[in-house]
């Protein structure tokens, strides 16, 4: 049994033995016919239309006195497995648009599923078993030379990251780095507020207007021994300026102590 290298050249070789014989045979122009190499095809994965993969190209399967490629053929299934080739009609396999390593069949499905199964070291069918599908989509027409094509739309651009959590977003590009923080803003500072007004106070203080008001600095209306010793002289008896002997002087008291000093509360 030949290896892997020697039926390649058997098949390079019975290839170009065609090409040889169909130009002696009758002349063909250069437009009628579109070359593929054999490395074009061997190796290839196979997919359906919808995407399913079918098996890989493993050989093809060669007319020796005509020199035509009569089939491809795919392996479709583990190579422990010896019954696992498909012989497919070479025109229903075309080549991917978005995949160059891979090769698109286009044949009916039941016909795949039923295909004869044949190994590497038996008799091969003298024919393709799965064929084109008639319902598969034709080849688009060739595009005149002069025709406007389309130019495609640039692909958006890569190597950019963003990651994103509650706190913080970062961003990564060839251009561009930040981390952005997504917290929100603190609070506005509260407004002060006014000190509360002393256990049992009524309304807040006025301010104070008269001299007796700007000594009594607690606010309670009287004017105790240190609230009364700014105004007081040597000469003054704090128990004679308290003529009830309360301990505190009163408004009236003091207006009595101004007015035998010659002083006015102002």
């Amino acid at each position: 049994m030949l290896d892997r290298m020697s039926r390649l050249h058997c098949v390079r070789l019975l290839i170009a033995a065609s090409l040889a014989a169909g130009l002696a045979a009758a002349p063909v122009q250069a437009a009628d016919v579109q070359i593929a190499r054999a490395t074009d095809w061997l190796g290839h994965a196979v997919k359906t239309r919808d995407g399913k993969e079918l098996g890989t190209v493993r050989d093809l399967g060669v007319d020796e006195r005509s020199g035509r490629v009569v089939f491809i053929v795919v392996s479709v299934g583990s190579f422990l497995i010896e019954n696992n080739l498909i012989a497919v009609a070479p025109d229903a396999l075309s080549r991917s648009d978005s995949d160059d390593n891979v090769l698109l069949i286009d044949a009916d499905p039941a016909a795949l599923r039923d295909a004869k199964r044949f190994a590497s070291a038996s008799k091969w069918p003298s024919g393709p078993d799965v064929m084109r599908s008639e319902s598969a989509p034709k080849s688009p027409p060739p595009v005149p030379s002069d025709a406007a094509v389309p130019t495609p739309a640039a692909p958006p651009p890569e190597g950019s990251a963003t990651i994103e959590s509650k706190s913080k977003t970062a961003h990564l590009s060839a251009n561009e780095r930040y981390i952005k923080d997504n917290s929100p803003p603190p609070p506005p500072p509260a407004a002060p507020t006014k000190p509360a007004a002393p256990a049992g106070a009524g309304s807040p203080r006025p301010e104070p207007i008269t001299k007796f008001d700007r000594l009594d600095k607690d606010g309670d209306g009287v004017l105790n021994r240190s609230e009364f010793a700014p105004v007081m002289t040597r000469k003054d008896a704090y128990s004679k300026i308290d003529t009830n002997a309360d301990g505190v002087i009163e408004r009236d008291e003091f207006d009595a102590y101004e007015k035998a000093h010659g002083e006015t509360d102002q």
